[in-house]
């Protein structure tokens, strides 16, 4: 009787250690992340500083994750068509956007629907000052002379849809009471062409877009001053003022990262995270980097989004001002 049960006792347990193989053999294995091609949004067009520093870095990211990491670029409505876009897309970590502080304060200015609710943050990869800059033809060399000439004579601007740059000038425009007209293009490049041809006096862009800094290393163009906070010292020009120094009250702070959307799995944004910080500290980029007078910075993603989330009370009183 006692071996009966024994037996049956054994039966149970091989049943149970069946079942449970079975059970382990049929549970689901997380799969691993990346196994698949990650996509990067852009929402500027190919050639830019945004496209061109994501492509240097999707390259070496690419090493890091072991997967193709693809850029697409999805330009308009101030660099928030890509976010949009993202948003069309399942929050799996397999596409990021481009996200800098200037759409996330052109977001705000146009009262778009897009927050940073809407966004995991990756991290930021890149900071930039905003110059203003004019052809080398003009009667004025320094900010001080080009305010002094403004005050009585008009002055052209090629607003070449760099949102809070372009309302920056507008602002500072306002402020000191100038005579600076701003005429709309399509993008940087053609605002740029304008006055390449003699078109426009003034235009301001970023630093390390397009071949404008050798053009005023030959002398083709004049950089007037600096519309971000600080001055050129990192592309050796340190002579070279912020018009923050003669009083402005807005400035156009430049900084650029990368976001998932909201919801993305935690595990998966450190990885992301962090094959673009390491893409970013290889000496590669960094050479890369300096040959375009690109200026690498990384920030964590947290960090990163509780500075735009601080840039809305600026883009609001800039907003303000504008209307008064």
């Amino acid at each position: 009787m006692a071996i009966s049960r024994f037996r049956r006792l054994l039966g149970a347990m091989a049943f149970t250690a069946s079942g449970l193989a079975a059970a382990l053999n049929t549970a689901p294995v997380q799969a691993a992340f990346p196994e698949k091609p990650i996509t990067i949004l852009i929402g500027y067009g190919p050639g830019g500083m945004t496209d061109v520093s994501t492509r240097i870095l999707a390259e070496k990211m690419e090493k890091i994750l072991g997967v193709d990491v693809l850029v697409e670029n999805k330009p308009g409505a101030g660099g928030t068509l890509a976010w949009a876009s993202l948003l069309e897309r399942p929050a799996d970590g397999y596409t990021m956007t481009s996200f800098g502080s200037s759409a996330y304060v052109t977001a705000v200015m146009l009262d778009r629907k897009i927050g940073l609710k809407d966004f995991s943050p990756i991290g930021r990869f890149m900071v930039q000052q905003r110059v203003l800059f004019s052809r080398k033809d003009m009667p004025f060399k320094t900010l001080e002379e080009m305010m002094t000439y403004a005050k009585d004579k008009p002055v052209t601007f090629a607003d070449g849809g760099a949102f809070w740059a372009a309302r920056t000038v507008e602002a500072f425009s306002k402020q000191f009471d100038l005579k600076i007209r701003l005429v709309p293009f399509r993008s940087g490049a053609e605002g740029s062409a304008a006055i390449l041809g003699g078109h426009v006096a003034t235009a301001e862009t970023g630093v390390g877009t397009g071949a404008w800094l050798g053009a005023t290393r030959k002398g083709t163009l004049n950089i007037l001053g600096v519309l971000s906070p600080g001055n050129l010292d990192e592309v050796g020009q340190p002579a070279v003022k912020s018009i923050s120094e003669v009083g402005a009250k807005h400035l156009a702070e430049m900084t650029y990262g990368y976001a998932a959307k909201a919801g993305t799995p935690a595990d998966r944004l450190k990885i992301l995270a962090a094959a673009v910080e390491k893409a970013l500290a290889d000496p590669d980029t960094h050479k890369k980097f300096k040959a375009r007078d690109l200026i690498p910075g990384w920030s964590p993603g947290d960090e990163y989004m509780t500075y735009l989330d601080g840039l809305t009370t600026e883009a609001k009183a800039l907003k303000a001002y504008l209307a008064e």
